[in-house]
């Protein structure tokens, strides 16, 4: 079988842009962990990073067709997508407050666990007994950052655990919201309804932030917006089971962002924790793409 150069060549810009992607992420987060720790309420952050996003959001609506682009036939779908959308930045950026930026990564890549599981009674995926093990082993490994024996376990573990949750939430309405709905639509619905829920409730907790601080909060929203563009491009570009390990470069720059920024370096038990949820992670993809 002749070596396909055109494939190859599509699998290494689609991984680029993954690992670029990711690491937009997750210095968004590290970014996210210096306003917290400075006493910001995440609700304002995450209103102030709305507003910035919207202008963008316009300028691509007017260039993809205009407002045609945002009618929608399931407004309670992107309603429900809307508050796991609010859920999981809101717990995942105030858990960051007292936890290590390496430790909420890792607890956090139980997401995928949870995602694989719930597609058997919501999708009736079938789900083999390789995966159901590497589902059961990648909980293990949270247990072993979190653990729940040492008199040690945080509430802001369990936030993370929500906004992991949440997030499989986001996920799952949007695979069914795109059935019918376009890309954008969901984008643009879930962001307008992020922004005026976080706007509304940010009044109750408002404080005035210096000008280098906004531009932090800017700088998240930028972040955001070139993460989630090199993750489409990505997707569009490389093969699925060849890119999708790479997502588990967020623990190395959690890792080193964590350590670079905050002077955190991860506890054994964490590093533990990444080699279990990591080897379950990329096993469960292995076995994806076998099924395929």
């Amino acid at each position: 079988m002749p070596f396909n150069f055109n494939a190859s060549s599509e699998n290494i810009r689609g991984i680029i842009f993954m690992v670029t992607g990711i690491f937009f992420m997750s210095t968004m987060d590290a970014v996210a962990k210096l306003l917290v720790e400075a006493n910001y309420s995440v609700i304002q952050m995450l209103a102030i990073r709305g507003v910035v996003l919207m202008p963008f959001l316009c300028v691509w609506l007017f260039a993809r067709g205009g407002p045609r682009l945002i009618k929608t036939r399931n407004i309670r779908g992107h309603g429900l997508r809307i508050i796991f959308g609010v859920f999981a930045p809101l717990l995942f950026f105030q858990s960051l407050k007292d936890l290590p930026l390496a430790d909420a990564t890792v607890i956090f890549f139980v997401s995928p666990f949870v995602m694989t599981a719930l597609s058997v009674p919501l999708f009736k995926e079938k789900v083999g007994i390789h995966r159901w093990s590497a589902i059961l082993i990648g909980f293990a490994g949270v247990l072993i950052v979190m653990q729940p024996t040492s008199g040690l376990l945080k509430m802001e573990a369990f936030m993370v655990l929500g906004a992991s949750l949440c997030y499989c939430g986001v996920m799952l309405t949007g695979r069914v919201l795109s059935q019918t709905e376009t890309t954008f639509t969901i984008i643009f619905y879930s962001n307008v309804g992020l922004t005026a829920i976080a706007g509304l409730i940010s009044v109750f907790f408002w404080q005035p932030m210096p000008l280098p601080d906004v531009g932090l909060v800017v700088m998240m929203a930028i972040l955001s917006l070139g993460g989630n563009i090199c993750l489409v491009r990505s997707f569009a570009l490389g093969e699925v089971g060849v890119i999708t390990p790479f997502e588990y470069t967020g623990l190395l720059w959690a890792v080193l962002l964590g350590n670079f920024i905050f002077a955190d370096f991860p506890a054994l038990n964490v590093w533990v924790g990444v080699v279990v949820i990591a080897g379950s992670g990329l096993y469960m993809i292995y076995r994806e793409n076998l099924r395929r």
